[in-house]
């Protein structure tokens, strides 16, 4: 027997994580442009209609995956190290390397798709590092530390994955360079 009439609050969490999850493998096996909302919520087990109303068209669908790879920026904020260190731990990921290599991949094709990529990300990150105190004035600075060379490295393949340890010392020395 299935249950019928609106999915509960908690039924609707799960399913968007459901959503979130196969969009962002659809995402990166298949580019943006090869990825349909057809097939997202085929494979979500959704409605088209269900897509459109919890999240919206194919470029919401991205942002939303993307502000999932940013999840510090909606926690309670913590102090400036704590916070520097969520941000590299979330950005320097396997996962997020690949979905800004998707986003570079696109951006000729869709500058729109880049600039929304740039403020769900890069400047969500900036906006949590000036909420745990960093001056608004050095954010951009503090966030290029974080990532640096090592970021290169990673959308080139050029570098593992950092481990949390590394994660961590990397923002403390940021942190501790930018104080000086």
């Amino acid at each position: 027997m299935t249950k019928r009439g609106r999915p509960t609050a908690d039924e609707r969490a799960a399913r968007d994580e459901r959503v979130l999850d196969v969009a962002t493998d659809l995402f990166l096996s298949h580019g943006f442009a090869g990825v349909t909302l057809d097939r997202v919520a085929a494979d979500a087990g959704v409605t088209k209609r269900t897509l459109y109303v919890s999240v919206g068209d194919k470029h919401a669908l991205l942002r939303a995956v993307v502000r999932r790879q940013h999840t510090y920026a909606e926690e309670p904020t913590g102090d400036l190290e704590s916070t520097a260190a969520g941000i590299a731990r979330a950005l320097l990921t396997d996962r997020a390397v690949a979905l800004h290599r998707l986003v570079i991949a696109e951006a000729g094709r869709s500058p729109e798709l880049a600039r929304e990529f740039h403020e769900a990300g890069p400047l969500a990150a900036q906006a949590a590092l000036v909420r745990a105190g960093a001056t608004p004035e050095t954010a951009a600075e503090l966030f290029t530390l974080l990532l640096g060379e090592l970021h290169r490295e990673r959308l080139l393949g050029l570098a593992p994955e950092p481990t949390a340890d590394q994660v961590a010392a990397r923002a403390s020395r940021a942190v501790a360079l930018l104080s000086t």
